[in-house]
């Protein structure tokens, strides 16, 4: 069987949006409709995170962990400082122990012995710094490179040059380069260092 197809008057359509339209439900501001979400979004996300936070610890236990880690960070630095100015400490007065008239060949000799080989390295440039002085007149400044004294050499047209630059690179590699100095190395820095220590027992 058929149902006949009803039609409903343009009339009693329109009363029925109009009944609709004005239920309290659409009396609402978008304004608010939006407000009403962003606070149920708040308190959701509110009670979410006090659920995740029954299991942690405490604020003041937080608080507690996080200045004792401050303090014992402050302590690790401060005693590592402590360490570099005692190593350089003692690399500087054991310098100016040098300076003030020990012979630097044989402080050479006896830091190589130590297993000291970067100290037994400047000793021997200091040494060499030295047979220069005295034997070419150089004056020596400790704001000078090796390279200042190789061009004031060649300026003097002196034999000493070809000697010095081979030393001198030496010497910079062992020093500044990216390997630590070993025996061997300062044992052949030594080697190129004899012409000079010849020069200065001469003197």
């Amino acid at each position: 069987m058929q149902v006949p197809a009803r039609s409903w008057p343009a009339s009693a359509v329109h009363d029925t949006v109009q009944a609709v339209l004005r239920d309290p439900v659409f009396h609402r501001s978008l304004r608010r409709s939006l407000a009403d979400r962003i606070l149920v979004w708040l308190a959701e996300w509110l009670t979410r995170l006090s659920k995740a936070m029954r299991g942690l610890p405490s604020m003041r236990t937080l608080v507690l962990i996080f200045v004792g880690a401050l303090v014992l960070f402050v302590l690790v630095r401060f005693l590592i400082a402590a360490s570099a100015r005692g190593e350089e400490g003692a690399r500087r007065s054991s310098k100016r122990g040098m300076s003030s008239g020990t012979d630097p060949w044989q402080a050479a000799d006896e830091l190589l012995a130590l297993g000291r080989h970067e100290e037994a390295a400047h000793a021997l440039y200091r040494g060499v710094l030295l047979a220069l002085a005295s034997t070419e007149r150089l004056r020596l400044d400790p704001s000078k490179t090796s390279g200042d004294y190789s061009r004031e050499l060649r300026r003097r047209s002196s034999s000493a040059l070809s000697p010095f630059v081979h030393f001198a690179r030496r010497f910079e590699v062992l020093v500044y380069g990216h390997v630590a100095p070993d025996a061997a190395a300062v044992a052949q820095l030594r080697e190129l260092a004899i012409p000079f220590r010849a020069r200065s027992r001469a003197a």
